[in-house]
């Protein structure tokens, strides 16, 4: 069963994704900003992380750039959700440190095929 973190400091947001993620098999993790995160990947390493971009403390750009320097886990597939974003689905520069950015308000079912998507293909 693929293991997900869901980040985001939104309560409502999680809880959807969460509630969406389980229903369709995945095991899922949660944290409310990057701190929290970081410790939730030390104790029970994700196969993919969906991460909001703005979170208080350490947001989800930060987050993310963290994750893949580290070598545990630099690999892990990181779909970005952001409320900042004016388009609903982008592919970030080759630099960037997630593989998939995706604007808030988004479609859940959306989110969902590109979550499989990731763990099919094997984006590590």
């Amino acid at each position: 069963m693929p293991k997900i973190l869901v980040v985001d400091d939104n309560l409502d947001i999680v809880f959807m994704v969460k509630t969406v993620l389980e229903k369709n098999g995945y095991e899922v993790a949660s944290a409310s900003n990057g701190y929290e995160a970081l410790k939730a990947i030390n104790i029970n390493l994700p196969d993919l992380m969906i991460v909001d971009l703005t979170m208080p403390e350490m947001d989800g750009w930060r987050l993310s750039m963290k994750v893949r320097q580290d070598e545990r886990c630099k690999n892990i597939p990181i779909i970005v959700l952001s409320g900042l974003l004016s388009e609903e689905e982008s592919q970030p520069e080759s630099n960037e440190p997630y593989n998939v950015l995706i604007a808030k308000p988004f479609d859940v079912f959306k989110l969902m095929a590109k979550v499989k998507e990731l763990l099919e293909a094997g984006v590590k």
